[in-house]
Protein backbone atom coordinates (compact mmCIF):
# COMPACT_ATOMS: atom_id res chain seq x y z
CA UNK A 1 0.00 0.00 0.00
CA UNK A 2 2.81 2.40 0.92
CA UNK A 3 4.55 1.83 -2.42
CA UNK A 4 1.29 2.53 -4.26
CA UNK A 5 0.82 5.83 -2.41
CA UNK A 6 4.40 6.85 -3.17
CA UNK A 7 3.94 5.98 -6.85
CA UNK A 8 0.67 7.94 -7.06
CA UNK A 9 2.25 10.95 -5.33
CA UNK A 10 5.17 11.02 -7.76
CA UNK A 11 2.75 10.53 -10.63
CA UNK A 12 0.56 13.47 -9.60
CA UNK A 13 3.57 15.76 -9.09
CA UNK A 14 5.01 14.66 -12.43
CA UNK A 15 1.77 15.48 -14.23
CA UNK A 16 2.26 19.13 -13.20
CA UNK A 17 5.83 19.15 -14.52
CA UNK A 18 7.21 19.18 -18.02
CA UNK A 19 9.21 16.19 -19.22
CA UNK A 20 12.39 18.25 -18.99
CA UNK A 21 11.63 19.12 -15.35
CA UNK A 22 11.07 15.46 -14.49
CA UNK A 23 14.35 14.47 -16.14
CA UNK A 24 16.24 17.11 -14.14
CA UNK A 25 14.62 16.05 -10.86
CA UNK A 26 15.37 12.39 -11.59
CA UNK A 27 19.02 13.14 -12.33
CA UNK A 28 19.43 15.31 -9.21
CA UNK A 29 17.88 12.67 -6.95
CA UNK A 30 19.83 9.79 -8.51
CA UNK A 31 23.12 11.62 -7.99
CA UNK A 32 22.58 13.01 -4.50
CA UNK A 33 20.88 9.93 -3.05
CA UNK A 34 24.22 8.10 -3.41
CA UNK A 35 26.02 10.50 -1.06
CA UNK A 36 26.61 8.95 2.36
CA UNK A 37 28.39 11.83 4.12
CA UNK A 38 29.87 15.23 3.46
CA UNK A 39 31.51 18.10 5.28
CA UNK A 40 31.59 21.67 3.98
CA UNK A 41 31.96 25.33 4.74
CA UNK A 42 28.60 27.02 5.20
CA UNK A 43 27.63 30.66 4.72
CA UNK A 44 24.26 32.12 5.70
CA UNK A 45 22.91 35.48 4.57
CA UNK A 46 19.62 36.64 6.08
CA UNK A 47 18.01 39.53 4.21
CA UNK A 48 15.17 41.49 5.81
CA UNK A 49 13.65 44.75 4.52
CA UNK A 50 15.67 46.84 6.99
CA UNK A 51 18.55 44.57 7.97
CA UNK A 52 20.97 42.05 6.44
CA UNK A 53 23.11 39.70 8.54
CA UNK A 54 25.87 37.28 7.52
CA UNK A 55 27.45 34.36 9.32
CA UNK A 56 29.85 31.54 8.47
CA UNK A 57 30.25 28.06 9.84
CA UNK A 58 30.65 24.36 9.19
CA UNK A 59 28.18 21.82 7.85
CA UNK A 60 28.24 18.05 8.38
CA UNK A 61 25.81 15.54 6.89
CA UNK A 62 25.31 11.81 7.39
CA UNK A 63 22.57 10.18 5.29
CA UNK A 64 19.73 9.94 5.68
CA UNK A 65 18.74 11.89 8.82
CA UNK A 66 21.67 13.65 10.44
CA UNK A 67 23.18 17.05 9.89
CA UNK A 68 24.98 19.68 11.92
CA UNK A 69 25.18 23.36 10.96
CA UNK A 70 27.30 25.32 13.46
CA UNK A 71 28.20 28.97 12.98
CA UNK A 72 31.01 31.04 14.48
CA UNK A 73 28.30 33.42 15.71
CA UNK A 74 27.11 30.75 18.16
CA UNK A 75 23.99 29.90 16.16
CA UNK A 76 23.45 26.22 15.31
CA UNK A 77 21.02 23.57 14.13
CA UNK A 78 21.74 19.88 14.80
CA UNK A 79 19.42 17.12 13.57
CA UNK A 80 19.82 13.53 14.76
CA UNK A 81 17.14 11.20 13.41
CA UNK A 82 13.86 12.36 15.03
CA UNK A 83 15.32 15.06 17.32
CA UNK A 84 16.73 18.53 16.78
CA UNK A 85 18.72 20.95 18.90
CA UNK A 86 18.66 24.51 17.63
CA UNK A 87 19.62 28.06 18.41
CA UNK A 88 18.61 29.79 15.22
CA UNK A 89 15.73 32.01 14.15
CA UNK A 90 12.67 31.39 16.33
CA UNK A 91 13.91 27.97 17.50
CA UNK A 92 15.83 27.69 20.77
CA UNK A 93 16.11 24.36 22.56
CA UNK A 94 15.79 20.63 21.93
CA UNK A 95 12.70 19.32 20.17
CA UNK A 96 11.22 16.10 18.84
CA UNK A 97 10.57 16.24 15.10
CA UNK A 98 6.86 15.53 14.92
CA UNK A 99 4.94 14.78 11.74
CA UNK A 100 3.59 17.99 10.23
CA UNK A 101 5.47 20.26 12.63
CA UNK A 102 7.09 23.47 11.40
CA UNK A 103 10.54 22.61 12.73
CA UNK A 104 10.39 19.22 11.01
CA UNK A 105 9.49 20.98 7.76
CA UNK A 106 12.52 23.24 8.21
CA UNK A 107 14.91 20.35 8.92
CA UNK A 108 13.55 18.40 5.94
CA UNK A 109 14.28 21.33 3.61
CA UNK A 110 17.94 20.66 4.32
CA UNK A 111 17.87 16.86 4.64
CA UNK A 112 15.88 16.40 1.43
CA UNK A 113 17.88 19.10 -0.34
CA UNK A 114 21.14 17.30 0.51
CA UNK A 115 19.66 14.08 -0.91
CA UNK A 116 17.94 15.60 -3.95
CA UNK A 117 14.53 14.45 -2.68
CA UNK A 118 12.68 17.57 -3.74
CA UNK A 119 9.54 15.73 -4.79
CA UNK A 120 9.27 14.18 -1.32
CA UNK A 121 9.56 17.66 0.16
CA UNK A 122 6.90 18.96 -2.23
CA UNK A 123 4.56 16.14 -1.27
CA UNK A 124 4.95 16.74 2.46
CA UNK A 125 4.52 20.52 2.27
CA UNK A 126 2.16 21.03 -0.64
CA UNK A 127 4.72 22.74 -2.88
CA UNK A 128 4.16 23.22 -6.58
CA UNK A 129 7.46 22.48 -8.33
CA UNK A 130 9.15 24.12 -11.28
CA UNK A 131 12.71 24.17 -12.62
CA UNK A 132 14.89 26.49 -14.63
CA UNK A 133 18.49 26.29 -15.81
CA UNK A 134 20.73 29.36 -15.80
CA UNK A 135 24.32 30.40 -15.12
CA UNK A 136 25.55 26.82 -14.71
CA UNK A 137 22.84 25.74 -12.28
CA UNK A 138 19.61 23.75 -12.29
CA UNK A 139 17.31 25.70 -9.99
CA UNK A 140 14.39 23.78 -8.46
CA UNK A 141 11.65 25.98 -7.03
CA UNK A 142 8.94 24.90 -4.60
CA UNK A 143 6.03 27.31 -4.09
CA UNK A 144 3.07 27.20 -1.74
CA UNK A 145 0.08 29.01 -3.21
CA UNK A 146 -2.03 29.13 -0.05
CA UNK A 147 -1.28 31.75 2.60
CA UNK A 148 -0.09 30.87 6.08
CA UNK A 149 -2.67 31.60 8.79
CA UNK A 150 -0.04 32.89 11.20
CA UNK A 151 2.37 34.27 8.62
CA UNK A 152 5.07 31.78 9.56
CA UNK A 153 6.79 29.17 7.43
CA UNK A 154 8.24 29.32 3.95
CA UNK A 155 6.29 30.39 0.90
CA UNK A 156 9.08 29.45 -1.52
CA UNK A 157 12.21 27.32 -1.42
CA UNK A 158 14.95 27.38 -4.07
CA UNK A 159 17.57 24.66 -4.55
CA UNK A 160 20.59 25.34 -6.79
CA UNK A 161 22.42 22.30 -8.18
CA UNK A 162 25.40 22.48 -10.54
CA UNK A 163 24.45 21.48 -14.10
CA UNK A 164 27.62 19.44 -14.59
CA UNK A 165 27.91 17.51 -11.30
CA UNK A 166 24.25 17.87 -10.18
CA UNK A 167 25.54 18.52 -6.64
CA UNK A 168 23.99 21.07 -4.30
CA UNK A 169 25.37 24.61 -4.06
CA UNK A 170 22.68 26.67 -2.36
CA UNK A 171 19.31 26.65 -0.59
CA UNK A 172 17.26 29.85 -0.48
CA UNK A 173 14.19 30.26 1.73
CA UNK A 174 11.54 32.97 1.32
CA UNK A 175 9.08 33.45 4.17
CA UNK A 176 5.65 35.11 4.15
CA UNK A 177 7.04 38.40 5.48
CA UNK A 178 9.37 39.15 2.58
CA UNK A 179 12.52 37.85 4.29
CA UNK A 180 15.15 35.84 2.41
CA UNK A 181 17.48 33.28 3.99
CA UNK A 182 20.39 32.02 1.85
CA UNK A 183 22.52 28.97 2.77
CA UNK A 184 25.56 28.45 0.54
CA UNK A 185 27.94 25.50 0.80
CA UNK A 186 31.53 25.42 -0.48
CA UNK A 187 34.72 23.38 -0.19
CA UNK A 188 32.65 20.22 0.04
CA UNK A 189 34.28 16.87 0.79
CA UNK A 190 32.03 13.95 -0.03
CA UNK A 191 31.91 10.47 1.54
CA UNK A 192 34.47 11.26 4.21
CA UNK A 193 34.68 10.01 7.78
CA UNK A 194 32.53 12.29 9.95
CA UNK A 195 32.87 12.79 13.70
CA UNK A 196 29.58 11.28 14.95
CA UNK A 197 29.92 13.12 18.28
CA UNK A 198 28.95 16.30 16.43
CA UNK A 199 25.37 15.01 16.32
CA UNK A 200 25.08 14.13 20.01
CA UNK A 201 23.04 16.24 22.43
Amino acid sequence: MGKLITFLTFFLISVQLKAQDVAILNSIENTNSKIKTFEADLANTNIKPKKTTFQEGKLLFVAPKKFSAQFTSGKYMIVNENRIKANIGMFHGTFRLREGGMIRSLSNVFLYGFQGRIRDLANENGYTLSTKTENGFHIVIGTIKKKSLLGVGFQQVFFKYYTDSLLLKEIVLYDYNGNKDIYTISNVKYDVAVDKSKFEF
